[in-house]
């Protein structure tokens, strides 16, 4: 199980289309789920209203629902305790999934909006792709959920789990190390290059699983079809509110992809022999999606005028 959390700034928020939230809570934390159903999504929330602001204008925005009250406030001091229904394509995603989810401490506050998502790293990496290509966070961090290394549920085998656990202990990894490979060898019996080898494959193995779940610099094709097929799936019967910000929402996405794949093919120039070219080709690759997206907005325009 890995967590990712994926930090914006308010000023980037203002640019979205969650982008009314900003004007209506001051301060909004995720507690719990109640129930995590694609497009009934209720969950249960912390929450201080900007002045002149209160829980009658949360049925302003497209994709919450207030369902009720379950705390007032005493004091100027306190914040309400809100059961509210969630419709949106990042959390009917999540629930889609059947692995991933939102964790305590999400939260807009002064500084932005702040989501934590946990799962394994495959299904996390389609919900937080989603999350990036809607618009690029302005921090992204994961961390491992359980740091209690045993041979059932390490990434490492046992044997590499132990060779790891005597390289720490005699201090490898400290900084300056206080011992060498060829003193760590003769300590373990084998040669030199095979500590070495051993010792690269296990940072290899776990640099892998810190990082490749959630800031890769390019999306394949296979994870925007997924992520096209279950905004599609949203679009169905979903009322007008809903798809005028739905609509506002792939004009982003569909933005981001072409800034994505521009941003891919100037890693991997192959024939290409200017930027025109490069951009033209990365668009080429995803043309199929980018077409997906044009025809839901070209239905969803169609129906609301």
């Amino acid at each position: 199980m890995r967590e990712v959390t994926l930090f914006w700034k308010r000023a980037r928020l203002k640019g979205l289309d969650i982008s009314e939230i900003i004007d209506i809570f001051k301060y909004l934390e995720f507690l719990s789920y109640v129930k995590r159903v694609p497009k009934d999504v209720r969950i249960v929330v912390k929450a201080n209203f900007c002045e002149g602001k209160s829980v009658s204008d949360i049925n302003e925005l497209y994709f919450l629902d207030l369902l009720e009250v379950i705390l007032e406030p005493k004091d100027s001091n306190d914040s309400y305790i809100l059961l509210v229904r969630i419709n949106h394509s990042v959390s009917n995603l999540n629930a889609r999934t059947n692995g991933t989810s939102a964790a305590p401490g999400s939260r807009l506050d002064g500084e932005g909006f702040t989501y934590i998502l946990q799962g394994p790293p495959m299904k996390l990496r389609i919900v937080t792709t989603l999350a990036r290509i809607m618009s690029k966070p302005d921090r992204t961090s994961a961390r491992s959920l359980d740091f209690n290394l045993t041979s059932d549920n390490s990434l490492l085998s046992p044997k590499q789990l132990k060779l790891a656990k005597f390289a720490y202990d005699k201090g490898f990894f400290d900084v300056p190390k206080r011992i060498r490979v060829s003193d760590l060898a003769e300590q373990v019996g084998l040669a030199r290059a095979t500590i070495s080898e051993h010792l690269a494959r296990i940072e290899a193995i776990i640099m892998d699983d810190m990082f490749s779940s959630f800031d890769t610099p390019y999306v394949p094709p296979e994870v925007i079809k997924l992520m096209l097929e279950a905004i599609e799936l949203d679009y169905q019967n979903s009322p007008t509110d809903q798809k005028r910000g739905m609509t506002s929402m792939l004009l982003n996405i569909r933005d981001n992809i072409k800034h994505e794949m521009s941003s891919k093919v100037l890693h991997d120039d192959g024939e290409a022999s200017s930027h025109d070219e490069m951009v033209e080709f990365g668009i080429q690759e995803h043309q199929q999606h980018l077409s997906q997206i044009n025809q839901i907005l070209e239905g969803n325009l169609s129906s609301l005028n």
